[in-house]
């Protein structure tokens, strides 16, 4: 996890240092219906793309395509947290670094997971494979 948590602080970084230079290069807030600095409109925070954003860097890994995120860097629509589909469109995330649709954790990728690191869907837990596991490395160790 040291791995994961340095990721984050280092992008939390650059896209605190890419708002700074561009903030000082212009030298004023946009001019939109928006709250904060540099959203499109309806968005509140800081460099937010899609609709009604809150918080700095959502949508704007995907063309602006989707909202209702609220945190940092999440893309796709109505995720909460860090990172949420970074590789493609999906929501309804929670967490930190989840891909897909209606998971609530780290690291998992599929549709609705819970825990850290579950692959698939409706798995619970840790580090699960395939559908409806629920503890640790189900669908991975046999019997399990």
């Amino acid at each position: 996890m040291p791995s994961v948590r340095s990721t984050l602080i280092f992008g939390a970084s650059l896209v605190g240092a890419g708002a700074i230079a561009v903030l000082g290069g212009a030298g004023s807030a946009s001019a939109d219906t928006s709250c904060g600095l540099l959203n499109a409109p309806t968005n509140c925070g800081l460099l937010n793309g899609g609709v009604f954003n809150t918080g700095v860097g959502n949508n704007i890994g995907d063309a602006g395509a989707g909202g209702f995120n609220q945190g940092i860097l999440n893309n796709g629509s109505f995720n909460q947290g860090v990172g949420n589909n970074l590789l493609a469109p999906g929501g309804l995330n929670q967490g930190i670094l989840n891909q897909g649709i209606g998971n609530n954790g780290v690291l998992n990728l599929g549709l609705g997971n819970v825990g850290i690191a579950n692959i698939g869907a409706a798995n619970n837990g840790l580090l699960n494979v395939g559908t409806g596991h629920s503890g640790i490395l189900g669908g991975v160790i046999p019997g399990h």
